[in-house]
């Protein structure tokens, strides 16, 4: 294979060493960033469209009801162009549906529960899951979704609804990215990977999404948003930084955090981050 040339959203990667209660990761979100126009943007589009036509089940789950149709409408208006009027998806039914055929990333809608376990996975189009189901997750609380991040039930969960719960209807919000090394660029991965051979490290993957969060105006919801980026490890070859930083970080996980994030994780893939 070629040379693989580093995408700019490397340097935004958060390689803190530490456990994840240690730091959310928050930072304030340009409203021009709300969604990330790249090379990849029409290509995740049309996978999300033909995900939605042949595995429905999987991809779509939960209702939200008027929360889906100001989405609709909030991002028909970032894009510039009109509500339902579109390329892909404007005859579906389904207003999130619609939403997230409008754009290249997955889409969440939270909503209060009204009791004291805080935010529900209402609504949801997620195409490119990674190590999850939606099916598993609809109608359940945060504390509910995210039990199998290490670190994230106590704590953590409730400084994530407390933080939820102060979000403004400002159209700002907040994003965040994570990361995980993955053994090819399949985009639907609702499960662990299965073992077998290890590709060789620089054929790996480098997954990261590039996540939002918003509070919706006019109604008490807040959208999650989801854009799957990933490259080849070898376009980390001439960046060391990230190499040892991230060499870092996966040092410092728990066994349990490997196991969750870290399926392509061996000591071949660290030798080769710290060499």
């Amino acid at each position: 294979m070629g040379a693989v040339r580093p995408p700019t959203w490397l340097d935004e990667l958060d390689l803190h060493a530490g456990p994840p209660e240690a730091a959310m990761g928050t930072r304030g979100l340009d409203p021009a960033r709300w969604f990330l126009v790249d090379d990849e943007w029409a290509a995740q589009r049309a996978m999300a469209a033909s995900m939605v036509s042949r595995r429905r089940a999987d991809v779509v789950a939960g209702s939200a009801g008027e929360a889906a149709a100001v989405l609709e409408r909030e991002v028909a208006t970032w894009l510039g162009v009109d509500v339902g009027i579109d390329d892909a998806g404007s005859d579906d039914s389904d207003p999130l549906v619609r939403a997230r055929l409008h754009v290249a990333d997955d889409l969440c809608l939270l909503t209060p529960s009204g009791r004291a376990d805080g935010w529900v996975l209402a609504a949801g189009c997620v195409c490119f899951p990674s190590y999850w189901r939606l099916t598993d997750k609809i109608g359940r609380p945060l504390s509910f979704v995210h039990a199998p991040v290490p670190g994230y039930p106590g704590a953590l969960a409730a400084r994530v609804d407390a933080f939820l719960s102060r979000l403004r209807a400002d159209g700002r919000g907040v994003w965040r990215r994570n990361w995980s090394i993955h053994r090819t660029d399949a985009l639907f991965v609702p499960t662990h990977e299965p073992g077998g051979a290890m590709p060789a490290v620089e054929d790996r993957w480098l997954r990261s999404e590039y996540q939002t969060l918003r509070r919706l105006p006019d109604v008490d919801a807040i959208v999650f948003t989801i854009r799957t980026q990933q490259v080849r490890l070898a376009a980390l070859a001439d960046r060391a930084d990230i190499r040892h930083a991230m060499a870092a970080a996966v040092r410092g996980w728990t066994p349990a955090q490997r196991a969750y994030k870290g399926g392509a994780v061996d000591d071949a893939l660290l030798a080769w981050l710290e060499r």
